[in-house]
């Protein structure tokens, strides 16, 4: 110990007292303070700690080494429980300790830093408590390579310095204390302004993550939400390189993991243990969640903080935060607990209003779709007939409609397929939800998917906004899927997966939609045969001929055909604003007789036609039915016509037929003498069938 005289012991106070009173920054005070102690005291490194107030953890307040501390020791709290440290918290002398002595009645756990000096060659620690208020606030330890004497004066002397340092290490402390409640109050304003200002979920939580890292020093900020069926509602991650901003991340793309992958689905769990992970809780957090561990294996990530925002039924919600090369502790977790309210209220808000976001764009969806379907001219509104291959095919739409068996209907075009799918949804539990029809065959390829499962907003070239697929908006209700056999091979796969999983994901999306809806499927083609012709999936055929439905043709129930004639006849009179026309015996015989290659669709047509040529009391079939020579010869060029080709040839005849009656009435439309008179319609279902057609260009109206 050097010699001191008492003057010397004065003016080194006085010292000390004129640094506190005028050096305003804390770790240039305890420098200056330091050097001056050392012309007195002989020691090799400085260091001071400080106590909590609940006298639960140490941590290291300012140091002055002159060797290296390995880095989990430096700049971390520590709990005092069980230490060497535990025994000197009511101290008020000076203690002076032999470290190869004091070591052996402590482990490696309970005594690091003492075993790490020890290793580092260090021989005597000298530890002063700094009392204030009554109550040991930290301590002032001298470290030395050489075991020096200490005489009571010299402690003596060390305790009223001690005096003069606790006054400012409880100054430094409170002053510091203020400034974490400043910066803590302007986090919270600032998150809270994000929070309620900022509409994008992304950009909103970027906003959140460099708030919190102002105060904590993490390194990766995770938001899990967790819906009723333990699948991921919001799984978003944010991640900061050194000397870089928080940015997006996928951990589970960098692992090459999918979200329904077993390890992933497990990571849930991790919600319901919320707490600070750090050293061995940490490690045992790895163990128990998979994901964690490679997480830790694969970014580095040393502690981990778990904060639950909401536990509510049917939905949980967390917070996660971790730091690399940090043990973050109980102090980050009370300030992650600050902003705790406002970000599970915003968070509660954004989801209840994507919700009825995604009810708004359902219902909008739902609107467009029955308004697109009462605008849609249907073959015919009801079954009608009587027949016993029709008897046959309703006793087994009676028998599956009650259930949510898939239903294949199979038969050829025009047999009634979309009317029997709509008995089924009718007469089903889910009548009073939506039957929604696709016509597979209609869709371009690169459609088909975007209209069945949607899009998210900027998927691909074109997606300006999100858009909800068929399959969504017939959750709750029934999907009619048309011409299933034109569907694209590659598009079957994903349909067989909604099948089994019943669960879809939108293009450009990443969360997992489950879906409640009924498939009905049809075809006009063998989908055995196309099986067999490698262009339809085996394991998706078997999947939708759960129930087969077989439409017989309409040469099959000939004795419908006159019911379906006199029908059509008074369906198509009401639309056309005209009398109902009687059909001859002689005509009813021969449109029995006809083979109706087009099944109920060309029978459809032809008595359409009719009642538009028709000008007295009875239904003029002469130009609507075709010569049998005539069709004859088109049954010799192609066993069976296209609906398509049909449907061509009749706008053909009907565009003849007013041209003609325009024609003869000079241009004129309306009025005596024009051609709706002449063709003995309504001047408006005229008109309508004029620009349906086409011609209103060449045609004034009266």
């Amino acid at each position: 110990m050097n010699a001191t005289t008492l003057p010397e012991a004065l003016q080194l106070m006085q010292y000390i007292g004129d640094a506190i009173g005028t050096i305003r920054d804390p770790q240039e005070l305890f420098r200056t303070v330091t050097d001056k102690l050392r012309l007195i005291f002989p020691f090799d490194s400085a260091v001071i700690i400080t106590i909590d107030r609940e006298r639960r953890e140490a941590s290291v307040f300012f140091e002055m080494l002159r060797f290296e501390l390995p880095e989990h020791l430096r700049h971390q709290r520590r709990s005092i429980a069980g230490t060497w440290l535990e025994g000197h918290l009511d101290d008020r002398a000076v203690t002076v300790a032999s470290i190869a002595t004091d070591i052996p009645s402590f482990g490696h756990e309970d005594a690091p830093l003492l075993w790490t000096l020890h290793e580092l060659g260090m021989k005597q620690l000298v530890l002063s408590p700094l009392r204030s208020g009554g109550r040991v606030i930290g301590f002032l330890n001298f470290v030395s390579k050489e075991a020096e004497p200490w005489s009571e004066s010299d402690k003596s002397l060390m305790a009223g310095v001690s005096s003069s340092i606790a006054i400012a290490v409880s100054n430094s402390v409170a002053y510091e204390e203020l400034r974490q409640r400043e910066a803590e109050t302007a986090m919270q304003l600032a998150i809270n302004n994000a929070l309620f200002t900022i509409k994008e979920r992304g950009q909103m939580l970027l906003t959140v993550c460099e708030q919190i890292s102002k105060l904590i020093p993490c390194a990766f900020l995770g938001i899990r939400v967790v819906g009723e069926d333990g699948r991921y509602r919001i799984f978003d991650n944010f991640m900061r390189e050194p000397g870089r901003s928080f940015a997006p991340f996928s951990p589970l793309e960098l692992l090459d993991m999918a979200p329904d992958d077993p390890v992933a689905r497990e990571s849930v769990e991790v919600l319901s243990w919320p707490g600070v992970y750090s050293g061995q809780r940490f490690d045992e957090l790895c163990n128990r969640i998979r994901l964690v561990g490679m997480v830790r294996d694969r970014f580095g990530i040393s502690s981990t903080i778990v904060v639950r925002l909401w536990d509510l039924p049917g939905s949980r919600a967390g917070l996660i935060i971790s730091g690399i090369g940090v043990a973050l502790g109980d102090k980050e977790l009370a300030t992650v607990r600050l902003i705790v309210p406002q970000l599970a209220l915003a968070l509660q808000n954004y989801l209840a209003f994507e919700e009825i976001d995604r009810l708004r764009r359902k219902l909008e969806g739902e609107r467009t779709y029955l308004v697109e379907e009462i605008r849609e001219a249907h073959n015919f509104e009801e079954i009608v007939g009587q027949s016993a291959p029709l008897t046959e095919v309703l006793r087994r739409v009676s028998q599956v409609a009650p259930t949510d068996a898939t239903v294949l209907i199979g038969g050829e075009t025009g047999t009634g397929k979309e009317l029997i799918a709509r008995a089924i949804h009718n007469l089903s539990p889910r009548k009073e939800r939506v039957l929604v029809r696709v016509n597979c065959a209609a869709l371009p390829a690169t459609l088909i998917e975007s209209e069945l499962f949607g899009h998210e907003k900027g998927s691909f070239t074109g997606a300006f906004e999100r858009r909800i697929g068929k399959f969504e908006l017939a959750d709750g209700g029934t999907i009619f899927l048309d011409e299933i056999g034109e569907l694209p091979l590659e598009l079957q796969s994903k349909l067989l997966r909604v099948l089994q999983e019943r669960e879809l994901e939108r293009i450009g999306g990443r969360r997992v939609i489950p879906v409640d809806v009924r498939v009905i499927a049809a075809s006009n083609r063998d989908l055995q045969q196309e099986v067999i012709a490698g262009r339809f999936r085996e394991d998706l055929y078997f999947r939708l001929n759960a129930f087969p439905l077989s439409l017989p043709p309409l040469r099959e129930r000939r004795d419908d055909i006159p019911v379906l004639a006199l029908h059509f006849a008074r369906k198509f009179a009401r639309e056309f604003g005209k009398a109902p026309c009687a059909i001859r015996e002689r005509d009813m015989r021969e449109l029995a007789s006809r083979e109706w290659r087009g099944n109920i669709r060309e029978l459809s047509h032809c008595i359409e036609q009719a009642v538009i040529v028709s000008e007295g009391e009875l239904l003029d079939l002469a130009t609507a039915l075709p010569p049998r020579s005539e069709q004859s010869e088109l049954a010799a060029q192609s066993a069976i016509m296209t609906m398509e080709e049909f449907e061509e040839e009749a706008r053909k005849m009907e565009r003849k037929l007013i041209l003609d009656a325009l024609d003869r009435a000079g241009g004129r439309v309306s009025g005596e003498g024009g051609a709706a008179e002449l063709l003995r319609i309504n001047a408006k279902t005229l008109y309508s069938r004029i620009e349906k057609l086409g011609i209103r260009k060449r045609y004034g109206a009266g």
